[in-house]
């Protein structure tokens, strides 16, 4: 009697677990997976160039939006978790991040020189001392001895997203940087060819950067509008101050960003003030000065953040700004 009711109970027992299991399973397929990207190399340029990506661009996406992201100054190399971040923030957005690897920063990770692009070969490891504009991917620089712009690198990201074929329902693209990536975006909003297919808006979010672009400044290409690399050789002045009253751009900074760390120190730099956040605050007085460049930018404090990217992509006030698709 016992060994009959042990036997039911049993039974009981497996036929309830069997029926839950195929529910547990799927409870857990459409539970929200962890972002990742791997490494893939750019086709169509002078030198091999590389980007993170959650899938080749070849592959195509079907989302109404897109975001390029710049990394920092300590990337190039690597899937950085900034990028993973900013995935997981945006949720089913297709995030490519174009990879700019510095001499330095291949020797940090032991990765052995082979023919790939590398930038800033002219910048001293002392933050105190300047390097040329002609080979700082910050800035629309070109790669050791080639003509090819890291502006360049951003322009085939931007017609490759512009095939129909393989991104038909894209409407919107962000270009996305936070600190050396902050510059690079605040620079190119100024000289950036930025053509993207016909329904496509293209906007920018330029953060945390360690210096701006014054276009009232004579400093070199780096601080002021001087002596600027091949890339925007040609731009006129008029033409550089046309694209920065006319392309929408968020320029953001934690208010706490008042550190020293990766700081430039140089007297161009320090000119602009002594940390971040005053250089942000300086930066927005002069923009609010010019009525037609102050319509087309957006600023925003992130509160109670210091440097870092992975907590101002998480601000619902960035989130929205990227996502919003008129």
């Amino acid at each position: 009697m016992f060994t009959l009711y042990y036997t039911t109970m049993k039974m009981s027992v497996i036929s309830r677990f069997a029926i839950l299991l195929p529910l547990l399973a799927l409870i857990l397929s459409c539970a929200p997976k962890e972002p990742t990207a791997e490494i893939y190399q750019l086709e169509g340029m002078e030198a091999p160039v590389y980007y993170a990506a959650p899938k080749p661009l070849s592959n195509g996406d079907r989302g109404e939006l897109a975001v390029i992201m710049i990394q920092g100054w300590g990337g190039g190399v690597q899937v950085l978790k900034e990028q993973l971040a900013l995935q997981k923030a945006l949720g089913r957005v297709y995030v490519v991040s174009p990879l700019y690897p510095r001499t330095q920063i291949m020797e940090k990770y032991n990765i052995a020189k082979d023919d790939r692009a590398i930038w800033n070969d002219s910048w001293p490891r002392d933050l105190t001392i300047p390097g040329t504009p002609h080979d700082d991917w910050r800035g629309g620089g070109d790669a050791n001895g080639t003509t090819m712009s890291s502006y360049d690198v951003v322009d085939e990201l931007l017609a490759q997203l512009s095939q129909k074929r393989l991104f038909p329902n894209l409407k919107k693209i962000v270009m996305v940087g936070f600190s050396a990536g902050g510059q690079f975006v605040g620079r190119y909003v100024a000289v950036g060819k930025g053509l993207v297919r016909e329904g496509i808006t293209l906007e920018y979010a330029a953060m945390s950067p360690s210096t701006f672009i014054l276009p009232n400044s004579t400093d070199t290409w780096h601080y002021g509008i001087s002596n600027r690399p091949r890339y925007c050789l040609e731009t006129s002045d008029e033409k550089l101050m046309e694209n920065l009253r006319s392309r929408r751009c968020l320029h953001g900074c934690g208010s706490l960003d008042i550190g020293e760390k990766s700081l430039d120190k140089t007297p161009p730099a320090m000119k602009q003030g002594e940390n971040r956040f005053v250089r942000y605050l300086n930066f927005k007085a002069m923009v609010e000065k010019d009525e037609k460049w102050a319509e087309k930018v957006v600023f925003h404090t992130f509160d109670s953040i210091a440097h870092k990217a992975t907590k101002a992509y998480a601000d619902p006030f960035f989130v929205e700004y990227v996502k919003d698709i008129k």
